[in-house]
């Protein structure tokens, strides 16, 4: 027999006695009576499988061990009662044994009490259980003291969600809102990437997200509680959409956890480890398959030995409908855009004749030459001086530069289809030289083929003989928004598709510096540029 002491007992906490109980090389099985006694002023509480005398001061358990090799082991709480005066006190144990082993034997448990709780830990004084129980210790008689039915140990002090796995507050993320994992849309998109499927293995196993439990212990117990999270839609009914980690899937047949998941709701178990504030980081996991958007009330419970406490928290269930899913929409029907684009294309080419392909191939080598290469080989070293700033620095490549080679090379061949030309030579060599023949790659270059060319079709660049400055400037301002536009969506699909993110703020940076202003500067020494060309050209 073994036991697990119990040094001190401050105050009128709840302490757990550890009682294990190991029978070894016994030819029969061993029926064990285990009684604990603790001394005058404390209780034993009420606990399932021991029968407690009706003062409380008794227990008694009957254990079954098995043959050759049997062991049993439990937790029985101690709590102190008002008035208990101070001093060392014993908890007996005794044993006694039916079988070929030996009769019984006994165990003392000493232990230190002090009414007091010890020295106050500095900021821990509690509401609960401040002055008003410290009154009340004062006045009380001594002797073997009193009994108070309605006093809870223990409390919840308030509920945080959502928090990171170290109980942070993402200020990204709205307050009391769940996001549940679109598992059609993540297989698409770790397809996209290359990334393998999410099986329900990986669903089931993985947190929809944290919450922090912040709990009040004023009494100091030590003790095991079971928390509960259930949710309840606005009639108080319970739904179904919370689970329990490592229920039973398809795949893999029962988890770690076996038959734990079956239930509605997230369980799990807390330790008060003596202190007067704790706080815990647990998990919430969601059922994608059965969680439904909408408002709910998530109802937490937390209960042990008889006492059980509750908070009700409003919530909101939220399938991630963001603005890269509508973006990669925007992205497919551009590609199919650039499609239809391309039969111009062809027509642009034999208009334009050898000399008029060979120029667009030179101007997309300069482009890919004199934008892509510097973005891509200075790009981390830019990225690690200036931070998310750099994409500012490396945008004066990107946007002035690139519209000054589209703009002047559309003054010498404005026909439909040489934008597309221009960006398909150069993915091409993108590709070649750095193997970017990607999904996405494609879509990013269908998305400018697409704006672009519309942007200039709408504006009537290629219907108007003649462009005059007025004209030309209108028609440089419309790219430059519609290169914001495309600069939108490249970022929101990028954060889909790689779960980045971007403040709302930089976004609108980003369109305005890098799309609006830099495009429209670039557009305009391009379209100047065009005209110095067409002089040259006509000599």
């Amino acid at each position: 027999m073994e036991h697990r002491k119990i040094e001190q007992v401050q105050g009128l906490g709840t302490v757990p006695l550890y009682l294990d109980l190991v029978c070894t090389d016994d030819p029969e099985e061993q029926t064990a009576a285990l009684s604990v006694t603790v001394p005058e002023g404390f209780e034993l509480l009420p606990k399932e499988g021991w029968r407690i005398a009706p003062d409380r001061r008794r227990g008694r358990c009957i254990w079954h061990m098995a043959a050759g090799y049997g062991r049993a082991f439990d937790l029985l709480y101690v709590r102190a009662l008002e008035g208990t005066a101070a001093g060392n006190k014993e908890i007996q144990v005794h044993l006694s044994l039916t079988g070929t082993g030996p009769a019984g034997t006994s165990r003392t448990v000493p232990f230190r009490y002090l009414p007091d709780g010890g020295k106050e830990e500095s900021g821990e004084t509690s509401a609960a259980g401040g002055a008003s129980s410290l009154a009340e210790r004062r006045t009380a008689a001594p002797g073997t003291g009193t009994r108070k039915g309605d006093r809870f140990h223990w409390y919840i002090q308030s509920v945080t969600l959502p928090v990171d796995n170290q109980g942070n507050r993402d200020d990204r993320s709205p307050e009391g809102v769940l996001y549940v994992r679109d598992t059609l849309w993540e297989n698409f998109r770790n397809r996209m990437t290359g990334e393998r499927n999410n099986g329900y293995g990986v669903i089931f196993s993985h947190p929809a997200a944290y919450f922090l439990l912040d709990m009040r212990n004023p009494q100091q117990d030590v003790r095991l509680l079971r928390v509960r999270a259930r949710l309840f839609d606005k009639d108080g009914r319970p739904v179904p959409g919370l689970v329990t980690a490592g229920r039973s899937d398809h795949e893999s047949g029962e988890g770690w956890a076996g038959e734990t998941g079956t239930g509605e709701g997230t369980a799990a178990l807390i330790s008060l480890d003596g202190r007067k504030m704790q706080a815990f980081i647990l998990p919430l996991y969601v059922d994608p398959l059965q969680a439904l958007e909408g408002e709910y009330r998530l109802r937490l419970t937390v209960e042990g030995n008889g006492q059980q406490k509750g908070m009700e928290i409003p919530v909101i269930l939220d399938k991630e409908h963001s603005l890269g899913l509508l973006s990669v929409g925007v992205s497919f029907a551009c590609l199919l855009l650039a499609i239809l684009y391309l039969r111009d294309m062809m027509d642009c080419i034999r208009t334009i004749g050898a000399r008029g392909a060979i120029t667009a191939a030179l101007f997309a080598a300069v482009s890919f030459g004199g934008v892509t290469v510097p973005a891509t080989l200075l790009g981390d070293v830019v990225h690690a001086l200036l931070g998310p700033f750099s994409t500012f620095f490396t945008g004066l490549l990107s946007g002035v530069m690139q519209y000054l080679l589209l703009l002047a090379l559309l003054m010498l061949y404005r026909k439909p289809g040489v934008t597309a030309l221009l960006f398909l030579l150069k993915f091409f060599l993108n590709g070649i030289f750095f193997g970017r023949f990607t999904p996405l790659g494609i879509l990013s270059t269908a998305v400018y083929i697409a704006v672009l060319e519309t942007v200039l079709r709408c504006s009537g660049f290629y219907r108007t003989e003649r462009m005059d400055r007025g004209h030309m400037l209108a028609v440089v301002i419309l790219l430059g928004m519609g290169d914001a536009l495309i600069g939108f969506v490249n970022l929101e699909q990028m954060m889909f598709f790689y779960r980045l993110y971007y403040a709302d703020w930089y976004i609108i940076l980003y369109m305005l510096v890098n799309g609006v202003l830099y495009s429209s500067i670039g557009g305009w020494l391009g379209y100047r540029t065009g005209e110095k060309l067409q002089q040259i050209a006509g000599e």
